[in-house]
Formats: structure tokens, C-alpha cells, sequence
């Protein structure tokens, strides 16, 4: 791969100047460190692997369809949503909601929502697979980096 041109890297440096700038007047870095950025650099990080590996996917693996990705990495994260579903307690939640509503399932429960709270959630669920979708067809039209930046 080329070096990023002057222009490039012009661009690059002020983006650093502006976020020393920024963190040399803000007052949780003043009076918590670096500390204060934990969060910050950690999604960086995430975000960034997430980003290139999905251009990687987009580029080295051949999905016959677009449904392909967006099933590939929904089921990527099956695992870590019950794991925080776990740590946060959602399962012993959804045990007292259902003792609540006088049902023993998830199914039963569905039937005695209002129909209008059904469509929403179904809603959602349509809108959640549109994004999905249109997230992985935009990445295989751009780079990594505008990718992250179209966001």
C-alpha cells in the first residue's frame, strides 16, 4: 500500500493538534488523566478492528449473496449478547416479567402484549436488518476508513 500523501497526512495532524487541544482544556482528563479516555481508546480500538476485519470479510471471502456477511456477523454476536445479557442480569429479568404477566413462555408473554407494542418490536427488527444490510453493501463500495467515517 502507498504512504498517504501530504495532503493526507496534513489532514491527519490537525485532527491530532485538535484532539490535544481538546483534551488539554477538558476537565475530566484535567482531573483524571488518561484514565479519564479509557472508554474512549477502547471503542477506538474495537471499532477499528471491526472496521478493517469487515472490509477483510468483504474482500477475501466470497458470499453469494449480501446475506451472507450480515448473517455471518450477526451470528458473531450471538455469544457476547449472552454473556452481557448474563452479567447484566436480563435473564432473571425476563423470569420475573413472565411471573408478572401469569405466563410460563416467551410465547405466552407475546400474546398478552398490545398489538401495537408487537409491531414495534417488529419494526425494529426490520429496521435493525436494514442496517445490517445496507451497512454490509456499503462496505463492499468503500474503504475501511470512509466506511468508519459514513458510519
Amino acid at each position: 500500500r502507498e504512504f498517504p500523501s501530504k495532503r493526507s497526512l496534513g489532514a491527519l495532524g490537525m485532527i491530532v493538534i485538535g484532539a490535544f487541544g481538546y483534551a488539554s482544556t477538558d476537565q475530566a482528563f484535567i482531573s483524571q488523566g488518561y484514565s479519564a479516555y479509557f472508554w474512549p481508546f477502547l471503542y477506538l480500538n474495537v471499532i477499528t478492528f471491526e472496521m478493517v476485519y469487515g472490509k477483510k470479510i468483504v474482500k477475501s471471502v466470497k458470499f453469494k449473496t449480501l446475506s451472507g456477511p450480515v448473517q455471518y456477523t450477526n451470528l458473531l454476536g450471538v455469544a457476547p449478547m449472552l454473556l452481557f445479557a448474563e452479567m447484566g442480569g436480563e435473564f432473571q429479568n425476563l423470569d420475573y416479567t413472565l411471573q408478572q404477566y401469569g405466563v410460563t413462555s416467551v410465547t405466552g408473554y407475546f400474546q398478552k402484549l398490545p398489538s401495537h407494542v408487537i409491531a414495534l418490536v417488529v419494526l425494529g427488527c426490520l429496521v435493525g436488518t436494514g442496517i445490517g444490510y445496507s451497512g454490509w453493501w456499503c462496505r463492499g463500495k468503500v474503504s475501511a476508513t470512509s466506511f468508519t467515517l459514513i458510519g
